[in-house]
């Protein structure tokens, strides 16, 4: 009862705010010493920051899903429906999506490269082996046209995370889907795929990236192949093909 009473008895923060102007103005302060000033003053009042509450935003349903792909096969533009696959199927972000060469694509292993991903360090992701044909045909495409990286404009330049969005944005409207539609919800698409069918924590941080620093030595001992044949079995499952 009494801690409530303490709590109604509170200066007003309004009022509080000007009584703390009336002690600052003398010091002239600038932006960064209010921030020093605020944030050694939460340390000696050990206030600690509340915690942010991360949700996860909406997915798509397979019927969704579904529509979208459909979208994309209608345009009749290849291109963007390999990379459209590739992006749902290995959850790479987009920033690492407009950075694939192509060589860094490993047809043999169903491998991806990533060359300095978030975090600067090199990783490797999957595609399923029924993917492999279409996109060893498209990559002979794009050889054919002198090409370096596995998604270029016309003008031979790799496709911007920009261009990735709008393409995205432009698809999920021809499918008639309201819900907010842009490049990392596929990354939470397939994590979320993956994790209902099974597979265990340490598994999906290696395939999606997701590593902190007190899971490195977990990768010690764990490869990408370990992981391949449940990812596999996962996909061929999965409503996108």
């Amino acid at each position: 009862m009494a801690r409530k009473k303490a709590l109604h008895e509170r200066t007003p923060p309004k009022e509080m705010a000007r009584k703390l102007v009336r002690m600052l103005r003398p010091a002239h302060p600038d932006y960064y010493y209010l921030k020093k000033v605020f944030q050694h003053t939460r340390e000696l009042l050990k206030v600690r920051p509340g915690k942010v509450e991360k949700r996860l935003p909406e997915l798509l349903t397979d019927d969704e899903l579904l529509l979208f792909y459909e979208a994309v096969w209608h345009a009749r533009q290849p291109g963007h429906m390999v990379m459209l696959r590739l992006l749902i199927f290995t959850g790479v972000r987009n920033a690492e999506l407009a950075g694939v060469r192509l060589k860094d694509v490993d047809l043999n292993s169903c491998q991806l490269r990533i060359e300095q991903g978030k975090g600067k360090k090199d990783r490797y992701v999957l595609f399923p082996k029924s993917f492999r044909g279409e996109l060893a045909q498209y990559i002979g495409s794009q050889k054919e046209k002198g090409a370096t990286h596995l998604f270029e404009s016309n003008r031979f330049q790799p496709y911007s995370t920009r261009r990735i969005r709008q393409i995205i944005k432009q698809y999920a409207v021809e499918a008639g889907i309201e819900k907010r539609v842009y490049p990392h919800l596929f990354r939470h698409q397939i994590i979320t795929y993956l994790t209902k069918r099974g597979i265990i924590s340490p598994k999906l941080q290696l395939l999606s990236g997701h590593a902190e620093e007190k899971s490195l030595a977990i990768y010690r001992d764990m490869a990408l192949s370990d992981v391949a044949g449940e990812y596999e079995e996962a996909m061929r499952a999965f409503p996108v093909r």
